[in-house]
């Protein structure tokens, strides 16, 4: 299993991106298109492609665990809605099997309780939709936990006792006969800087509770404390994945996998050097994706699979700053929509710009947990609405690849994407006028002569008039209703 994954993931194609120069501004450009990312599987348009039948969607990581690609990032969320959000989402109109959190955030035992009470309430729900059909009501439903140990618990002895806390907050998901819980344990840094403006490396150092600075040194004082937790881990890993001398029917190991955060490279390299078990899994930020190329190959080369955090901020916030890479995404969710309804499969009525993110990033075999407390949001970002988007081209990968990293560098596409309107004077010579909002004045754009057209490109939504070149009397108006990336004609008779 493990050789076929690795097979399929190499000679794939994907992005590089490198900085441009352009008419003397600078701009975001596709350069190459390489084997930097891994997993992407192109679509076919002769087909109903994109609907993956296996909701939710799954990757396998580099010991052969088979994890879920879409998940919920609850990781400071409020926690009287963790319990909520989690419930929701593991829904069957959902499907989400992959929760994100953190040690720091204080609430894995809202998280366990939400799973608990959520799958419950499932098995109840696939009981009922099974009617007639034979259904397991013993079958342990299958849930993936992502947590991280803060950089306060950095060091060997320091990081056993936080594995031992966060073991004790998922104690009743752990003991659940109804949920095969897995656990994913991750440092969450590889120090506490002094240079990054929130980290009170020394104070948070001195609020810590007696038991944990009892337990070993403090680890911002040794840059190095990392190498202790790995060590940690690497035990943890290794005393759950046992080989079962017992044939124990219920035998199941909690913690499935060990990764890393916001290591650079050459903080992975030292790992990797010194480490007897690669990390499974990484969690980066999203600018790291588009931006850290020696970052993502190490990654690569190591079969250490990635997930990324920051999306929305990352990306969808910056699309206001950056118009035309926010048409460019238009464009794409658009022409999606447009696909899933000529497909003849599962009609996507509406995509969503986040969606149209998430979708690139999952196409490319990595993980996604966005965080919301919306319910409508977390259904548009469910594997199972992701699913139903039909799979992107290569021209889409393209597109949205530049538009992702015009954003995340807040530095804009060079080209727009608007409406294309052919207007055509069919009659008669004629006058075409822009009609700004109310209060202000009509903007001639051109003269247009009988039998001849004139195209412009413009906004849905914008408002044109035409009148006839003699006759201001006679005149029509036009609103713009095509999408960004469309071509609309307009025939006018006066």
């Amino acid at each position: 299993m493990i050789k076929a994954a690795i097979g399929k993931v190499r000679g794939l194609l994907l992005f590089c991106f490198f900085w441009g120069y352009f008419s003397l501004q600078s701009i975001v450009v596709v350069e190459a298109q390489t084997n930097l990312f891994r997993g992407y599987k192109t679509g076919n348009d002769n087909s109903i492609d994109g609907v993956i039948e296996d909701v939710p969607l799954t990757t396998t990581l580099s010991n052969a665990v088979v994890m879920p690609l879409a998940g919920l990032g609850v990781g400071n969320l409020q926690r009287n809605l963790v319990e909520t959000m989690i419930h929701h989402g593991l829904r069957d109109d959902n499907r989400m099997r992959l929760i994100d959190t953190a040690h720091a955030s204080g609430n894995e035992r809202e998280v366990s309780r939400g799973i608990t009470t959520g799958i419950k309430d499932l098995k109840e729900e696939l009981a009922r939709k099974s009617l007639d059909k034979e259904f397991d009501r013993k079958q342990r439903i299958q849930v993936h936990v992502v947590t991280k140990i803060w950089y306060t618990h950095l060091g060997y002895e320091r990081t056993k006792l936080a594995v031992d806390e966060i073991l004790q907050s998922f104690e009743e998901a752990i003991n659940d006969s109804n949920v095969d819980l897995k656990l994913t344990l991750l440092i969450h840094w590889p120090q506490c800087f002094d240079s990054i403006p929130w980290m009170n490396c020394k104070e948070e150092e001195e609020q810590l509770p007696d038991r944990i600075k009892n337990a070993g040194p403090p680890p911002h004082l040794n840059k190095d404390a990392w190498k202790g937790s790995w060590r940690a881990l690497e035990d943890v890993y290794d005393s759950h994945n046992a080989v079962d001398t017992n044939n124990n029917d219920n035998f199941s190991s909690v913690v499935a996998n060990i990764g890393i955060s916001n290591f650079d490279r050459p903080t992975l390299e030292s790992l990797l050097e010194m480490s007897r078990t690669k990390p499974h899994l990484t969690q980066i930020n999203v600018w790291s994706l588009i931006n850290d190329t020696p970052l993502i190959e190490l990654l690569n080369e190591n079969n250490i699979h990635i997930q990324v955090y920051n999306v929305m901020n990352g990306v969808i916030d910056q699309i206001y700053e950056n118009p035309k890479a926010h048409h460019h995404l238009l464009m794409v969710a658009n022409q999606l929509e447009q696909k899933s309804i000529s497909s003849g499969g599962d009609i996507v009525e509406k995509v969503f710009l986040m969606q149209v993110v998430l979708k690139w990033l999952v196409q490319f075999d990595i993980s996604v947990i966005p965080r919301t407390s919306d319910d409508k949001r977390l259904t548009q970002n469910s594997p199972v609405s992701l699913s139903k988007i039909p799979a992107m081209s290569k021209e889409h990968i393209q597109v949205v690849g530049s538009a992702m990293a015009a954003l995340i560098n807040n530095q804009d596409l060079k080209d727009d994407v608007l409406v294309k309107v052919r207007f055509h004077a069919k009659k008669s010579d004629m006058f075409l006028y822009w009609v700004p909002d109310e209060g202000e004045i009509e903007k001639q754009v051109a003269f247009i002569e009988k039998g001849s057209l004139y195209e412009e490109s413009t906004h849905p939504g914008h408002t044109f008039r035409v009148y006839h070149a003699y006759d201001a009397g006679q005149y029509e108006t036009f609103s713009i209703h095509g999408h960004y990336g469309d071509a609309q004609d307009i025939h006018v008779e006066l």
